[in-house]
């Protein structure tokens, strides 16, 4: 076995190993866990509902953000002292998590501003892969507190907000990092 992963390319590894992470995380963040785990072995979804999921989620998300983030900066070294600096993080940690499928651009940039597009992301290719009905999907609003928190973990200073995305029909997701010195 380990002659065959030897053979196997560094980024494709990489890019099938978040593959694999992604759809685990697709699937444990939407409503198709219980037909996944059966009724009999359903977690918490099926005995307290979907919103009570995402409560829990949302917190488990903020949780790891909140010390990915900071750690991918260290690690990176990645100056996170306006919203370019943000910006940056982000799109590591997105590619770190995520995977080479995940694409970002930024076609407005400055310190106080950036706009940020995610072109192609790679959760919504995982629910499409996987033929999850949109409804249930986990999708925006757990990226939302993902990015959101983990930003705010290292630099408070920085606020994020989506105003597009893709699960809502919109051709990408659209998120405004601002820097406020305040």
């Amino acid at each position: 076995m380990e002659e065959l992963l030897k053979k196997i390319p560094p980024e494709k590894r990489w890019e099938i190993t978040a593959k694999i992470l992604l759809t685990i995380s697709v699937l444990i963040g939407s409503k198709t866990m219980p037909h996944v785990l059966g009724k009999e072995e359903g977690f918490i979804l099926p005995v307290r509902g979907w919103e009570k999921w995402l409560e829990i989620l949302h917190k488990i998300l903020e949780d790891g953000a909140g010390k990915f983030y900071p750690w991918v900066k260290e690690k990176l070294d990645i100056p996170v002292k306006d919203a370019i600096g943000a910006a940056k993080l982000e799109t590591a940690v997105a590619k770190l998590w995520c995977g080479p499928e995940q694409e970002n651009e930024y076609p407005e940039a400055t310190p106080e501003r950036v706009i940020l597009r995610v072109t192609k992301c790679a959760w919504w290719e995982r629910y499409n892969v996987l033929k999850l009905d949109p409804e249930l999907r986990g999708g925006c609003d757990t990226c939302k507190v993902w990015c959101e928190e983990g930003l705010k973990a290292v630099n408070p200073k920085i606020t994020r907000k989506y105003t597009k995305t893709i699960q809502r029909g919109d051709p990408y997701c659209k998120a405004i990092i601002e820097f406020k010195e305040e």
